[in-house]
C-alpha cells in the first residue's frame, strides 16, 4: 500500500517538474519575441520596438538587431540595425547618410546619393534625420566589410537621432516588399523616441 502511494507520489512530481519546464521553455521562446512597449535604450535615448519584431543574436558594434519576417514572396528577412559608438564618436550625419547610399546600386547606373529622399525631422524634441532609398544592396561581411553579395529589389529605411549622449543610428534594410509592409512599425518605433535626460 506504501509503495502504491509512493510510486504515484513520485509519478506526480515527476509529472509536476516536466510541466514546469515545458513552461519555462515557453516562456524562454517567447522572450525573443519583442513584447509592444519593450523599451531600449542608448546614448541618452529611449525607444519601444514594434510587437511582431524579433530580437536578434548580438553582434559586434551593434546595440541591438531586430530581424522583421518576410512578406509573402520576398525570400530574406528584413534588418534594423541599431548604432550607438559613443559621444562624438561614429562620424558626422552627412559622411554616415553618404555611406549608406553608396550600399546601393541603381540599375540605370545612377547616383544612389542622387536619388536618396533625406528629410530633417523633430519627434518628441529630438533632432531625426531619414533616409529612404530603394536599388540593390551591397551586402557587406568580414572584417574589412567586403561585398559579399548584390541583392536586388532592396530597400533602405535609415534614421539617424542625436541624442544626449551622441547620435543613435538606426538601419532598416530589406527586400522592398517587406520593408514597405514594415513601415508604419518603423516609424512607430521612430515616433517612441524619448530622450531619458541622461
Amino acid at each position: 500500500m506504501h509503495k502504491k502511494i509512493s510510486l504515484r507520489l513520485i509519478g506526480f512530481a515527476v509529472w509536476l517538474l516536466i510541466v514546469i519546464l515545458a513552461g519555462c521553455s515557453s516562456n524562454n521562446a517567447k522572450n525573443n519575441s519583442v513584447p509592444g512597449g519593450q523599451a531600449d535604450t542608448a546614448g541618452g535615448l529611449s525607444w519601444s520596438a514594434p510587437a511582431g519584431w524579433t530580437i536578434g543574436p548580438d553582434q559586434q558594434m551593434r546595440v541591438r538587431t531586430y530581424v522583421v519576417k518576410p512578406s509573402d514572396g520576398d525570400a530574406d528577412n528584413a534588418e534594423c540595425a541599431v548604432f550607438y559608438f559613443g559621444n562624438g564618436q561614429g562620424g558626422d550625419k552627412e559622411s554616415n547618410l553618404a555611406r549608406w547610399a553608396n550600399q546601393f546600386e541603381q540599375p540605370d547606373g545612377g547616383s544612389s546619393a542622387d536619388l536618396a529622399k533625406v528629410k530633417d525631422l523633430e519627434i518628441n524634441g529630438l533632432k531625426v534625420t531619414t533616409i529612404e532609398l530603394n536599388g540593390s544592396y551591397k551586402m557587406s561581411a568580414g572584417p574589412m566589410m567586403q561585398v559579399k553579395e548584390i541583392k536586388p529589389g532592396y530597400r533602405l529605411m535609415g534614421a539617424i537621432v542625436e541624442g544626449s549622449q551622441g547620435m543613435v543610428f538606426f538601419k532598416f534594410v530589406g527586400p522592398e516588399k517587406t520593408i514597405k509592409a514594415s513601415e508604419s512599425d518603423f516609424k512607430a518605433l521612430l515616433n517612441s523616441m524619448k530622450g531619458t535626460g541622461a
